[in-house]
């Protein structure tokens, strides 16, 4: 125990702490007017998808009944629930329920390069805080494209193989508190402290609890805003980590392995490295719905599956444990493979129906899922064909065959944009289908647009306007 309690002073651990150090000050010394317009839209597209996602997760009963709880206790605040007439309650409340509500159904964003769903981690606590400091909307995706950076540089510098801890509760007390500082623009030294002491709140959240679908598993997104927004206020009353922290976290403490460069490398934001949703799986999936939707334009007989014998799916690494055949929740589903090209046999496709309540029961998918034999993928290739699928249908006629290299939705095969914008009005359209014209104008504001056109929202507008747009009834 001594040496975990009282680390030495190694080579390793102060170059990690230096390049560490370095990255934060970096980061914090960025403004608005050095970020391009490229970068700025980005950011909000990232608003835009999580924002949709959160929506799309109102009627989910869970999601319901603690929201409910939440209305219950909760007598008015500073901060606003992504519902319908944008309740206000807390910040604590807001941050953490609006996480919960974002990355329930699968559809918010990540990163791409690492585990990491960046704008999950750092959206809720910022937009809560923004809210009851009434800060700018400029701010606000600045803020997000920083903390983006951080969480992101940390998830790149220390990884663990195996994963045993999932990223959610791992780093996103990270994301939400940089966010929350670079926001505040508190000293380089504070963000140091606030995000280094952030690394130490990360949670013991099980990777297998999402793959055997346990829904605390949805949790850890909301636990970590909340402790984003402590280690922040914490860090300003002088109560924060050191630039060694997070290397005696995840080397010291968890055994992890730390990639320097990842910290002091000049890259693009990485908010560009991005990949946006169509599918409300686990990414890890969606080569594996990808092509399966192939084989389904090339034969729409195939549609249904009622002819086939044999679904042998070659899975890439992190693909490959993602077995579970009989899942009984909605999150076992979006981690299952099985599943997820069972119900895309059957839906065409792989959205919110081929994943929700109905799908777990539905006799069709069931009958799929048993015929599903997992294999792993023999010849990966290096990123960004790091996540490829192969689907080989039998049927009575024989085999026919699909390999996706990498599924869309990645920088390397972006989204058209026509289908992110219907996947967001889709999402938004049953609760709140005025918050498409608010995204969309929030976007077109970020890339330069000289005019907004959501009741002539700016940048310059507070956060609380652009909310309220967002959540009118």
């Amino acid at each position: 125990m001594g040496s975990v309690l009282n680390p030495t002073v190694t080579d390793a651990r102060q170059q990690a702490a230096d390049a560490f150090d370095g990255c934060v000050r970096r980061i914090v010394a960025t403004e608005w007017r050095d970020l391009s317009d490229t970068v700025r839209q980005r950011a909000a597209m990232i608003v835009a998808d999580n924002v949709a996602a959160a929506f799309s997760a109102l009627d989910e009963p869970q999601v319901e009944k603690s929201r409910n709880a939440v209305l219950a206790r909760e007598q008015g605040g500073p901060a606003s629930l992504l519902a319908p007439q944008g309740t206000r309650i807390s910040v604590h409340a807001a941050a953490t329920q609006n996480a919960l509500a974002m990355g329930w159904n699968e559809l918010d964003e990540g990163y791409r390069k690492a585990v990491c769903h960046g704008g999950l981690y750092v959206l809720p606590a910022l937009m809560a805080v923004a809210e009851q400091e009434r800060a700018p909307a400029q701010d606000v995706l600045r803020a997000l494209i920083l903390g983006y950076e951080l969480v992101t540089r940390v998830a790149r510098a220390w990884s663990f193989v195996p994963m045993r801890i999932h990223p959610h509760a791992l780093l996103a007390p990270v994301g939400a508190a940089a966010g929350i500082a670079i926001l505040r623009r508190l000293p380089a030294d504070d963000v140091l402290s606030a995000v280094a002491g952030a690394c130490t709140m990360g949670m013991v959240g099980p990777f297998n609890q999402a793959l055997q679908g346990v829904l605390v598993r949805n949790t850890w997104a909301a636990h970590g805003a909340a402790m984003g927004v402590l280690a922040v206020e914490q860090a300003q009353a002088g109560i924060g980590g050191w630039a060694s922290t997070p290397y005696d976290v995840y080397v010291t403490a968890l055994g992890g392995s730390t990639n320097v460069p990842a910290l002091t490398d000049e890259d693009e934001w990485a908010v560009a490295s991005g990949y946006q949703k169509i599918n409300a799986c686990c990414q890890y999936a969606h080569s594996a719905v990808e092509a399966v939707q192939a084989l389904l334009e090339r034969d729409v007989s195939l549609l249904g599956g009622e002819q086939i014998s044999e679904i042998r799916v070659h899975a890439h690494p992190l693909a490959y444990p993602l077995d579970n055949r009989s899942p009984s929740t909605t999150l076992g589903a979006k981690f299952s493979v099985p599943h997820a090209v069972a119900a895309a046999l059957v839906h065409g496709h792989g959205g919110a129906q081929a994943f929700d309540n109905a799908s777990l029961s539905d006799p069709r998918v069931a009958r799929l899922r048993s015929k599903v034999v997992l294999e792993p993928f023999a010849d990966v290739r290096p990123w960004p064909l790091d996540r490829p699928a192969t689907v080989t249908l039998t049927t009575p006629d024989g085999q026919v065959t699909e390999t996706c290299w990498s599924a869309r939705g990645g920088p390397d095969r972006p989204l058209a944009q026509q289908d992110v914008w219907e996947k967001i009005r889709s999402l938004c359209d049953r609760h709140t289908p005025q918050a498409m014209s608010t995204l969309q104008a929030l976007v077109s504001q970020a890339g330069g647009a000289a005019s907004a056109s959501a009741g002539m929202l700016d940048l310059q507008c507070s956060w609380n306007d652009w909310m309220r747009a967002l959540t009118a009834a």
